[in-house]
């Protein structure tokens, strides 16, 4: 069955390489396209994102640590099947902001938050049975806090939060 001229189906064939599936149905490849655009637009891009932004604590004064770094890992355990975490960075009034993939925020659903913060320089060893070693970054925050399956601090990331609801308040103890 064709649906053009033979003299324009002609031409549409050695356009196309002729190749046998084109012959018999000369949508195919167009459609096929069609189908692979429309697959790649259907990634995360899609997904809700809703601002969060929230101050950070350490013993009760803001965390303004350059190298604080804030990663809300998606719960799946509380039903978060969310496919990135979203991370953010602190300011220097200990305020952080999140982002999930280049946007602004992170999809609903239940975190667990890991909260990791380094000193400035990193100590380097004194003596020389340690002259082998690297330079280690010394940890500002116990460690409980520095991952998803130790620390004891979840999120619910919704729509309309109130008021401090993404505020996080860590302790030495």
């Amino acid at each position: 069955m064709t649906f053009a001229p033979k003299a324009l189906a002609g031409a549409l064939c050695a356009a196309q390489g002729d190749v046998p599936v084109d012959r018999a149905c000369p949508f195919v490849r167009p459609a096929l396209c069609l189908i692979a655009l429309i697959a790649v637009g259907c990634g995360e891009g899609d997904l809700e994102i809703y601002p969060v932004r929230g101050k950070i604590r350490f013993d009760g004064d803001p965390l303004v640590e350059e190298s604080t770094t804030v990663l809300f890992q998606p719960d799946a355990d509380r039903g978060n099947e969310a496919p990135s975490p979203a991370v953010g960075t602190v300011d220097g009034d200990g305020n952080y902001t999140l982002k999930t993939n280049g946007q602004n925020g992170a999809s609903p659903g239940w975190y667990k938050v890991v909260v990791t913060a380094l000193a400035d320089t990193p100590k380097h060893p004194t003596d020389a049975k340690d002259a082998r070693t690297r330079p280690v970054a010394r940890s500002l925050l116990p460690a409980r806090y520095g991952q998803a399956h130790t620390t004891p601090l979840t999120v619910e990331v919704v729509p309309e939060p109130d008021d401090g609801a993404y505020d996080l308040n860590l302790t030495s103890d």
